[in-house]
């Protein structure tokens, strides 16, 4: 019988989020995502660099489609634990890492408080999750512990919000509709796509951990929404951009469609035939334990 994490804890609010509705978009369409995110994926694997024999913790590991490409790279001899806070996303994790060419030892728990056995990874790695916790310091102290001596740190976060217009185009579109006290994505909240943006906020906190070798890559990627015609791109778009889904989720019925309406218009102009293209960019951020 699988146990449930329980939603308490500095992440509660978040452990609440990933499984319920979230948690049920992102395995539902799971698929859709991998593909929307394969630029980052490719990029923070080919900086971890992992290699056969190596022991690896993927953080936030979702559905697991890392955790694969992973365990492709440490094959043979390594070894894999994929942690994440979703109940739901991990039952397809699990169905996944059966085909695995290494153990895969898949953990529903917080990150952030989790008890490692310390020094047991050579590498820990994050596609785009490790912006979200409440206490960041206290996670990547409690990351440094578990890795070994020489193990390597290697994410990928979101840089500032005016360079990831796939994000923002369409909550700009819909601000007007926003209910009051509402806050645009940004660099200074916690807890934000966006609050590991700032470079030197990133490196002063990976020193306090006792983190070394600090390094920032920028990359520019395309970020491709959805598949086919653009109703069906805008769809996936209300889906993994969470601002304009609770807009959408708080307008009056007489908003709602117009909402939708505004959303499609602004990213009409992106719709290639068959998905909806715009820029992002990213840091890749890698550090050593020394």
């Amino acid at each position: 019988m699988t146990e449930h994490i329980k939603a308490e804890g500095p992440n509660s609010a978040e452990i609440e989020y990933w499984n319920g509705a979230a948690g049920e978009i992102w395995t539902d369409s799971n698929r859709l995502f991998d593909q929307m995110f394969e630029p980052l994926a490719d990029l923070a694997i080919a900086r971890a660099a992992p290699e056969p024999g190596e022991r690896v913790l993927d953080i936030g590991c979702g559905c697991g489609t890392t955790t694969l490409l992973i365990a492709e790279r440490v094959a043979p001899g390594g070894s894999i634990t994929a942690l994440d806070i979703s109940t739901l996303m991990l039952a397809r994790a699990r169905e996944w890492a059966k085909t695995a060419p290494v153990p895969i030892q898949i953990i529903n728990a917080d990150a952030e408080t989790h008890d490692f056995a310390p020094a047991s990874f050579d590498v820990m790695f994050s596609q785009s999750g490790v912006m979200f916790f409440t206490n960041p310091n206290i996670a990547f102290a409690n990351f440094h512990r578990a890795l070994k001596p020489g193990g390597r740190v290697v994410f990928v976060c979101w840089r500032d919000p005016d360079l990831n217009p796939w994000m923002m185009l369409p909550v700009e579109s819909v601000l007007h509709f926003a209910p009051d006290g509402f806050e645009l994505p940004n660099a200074d909240a916690p807890a934000s796509p966006f609050s590991f943006a700032p470079q030197e906020k990133v490196k002063t906190l990976l020193a306090d951990a006792g983190f070394t070798d600090v390094r920032h890559e920028a990359h520019k990627i395309n970020i491709r929404i959805g598949e086919g015609d653009l109703n069906d791109c805008v769809d996936l778009a209300f889906k993994v951009v969470s601002p304009i889904r609770g807009i959408l989720s708080q307008a009056s019925d007489s908003d709602a469609q117009a909402v939708v309406d505004a959303v499609r218009a602004a990213l009409a102009p992106y719709h290639t035939g068959n998905c909806i293209e715009l820029a992002g960019s990213v840091w890749v951020v890698s550090a050593r334990r020394p």
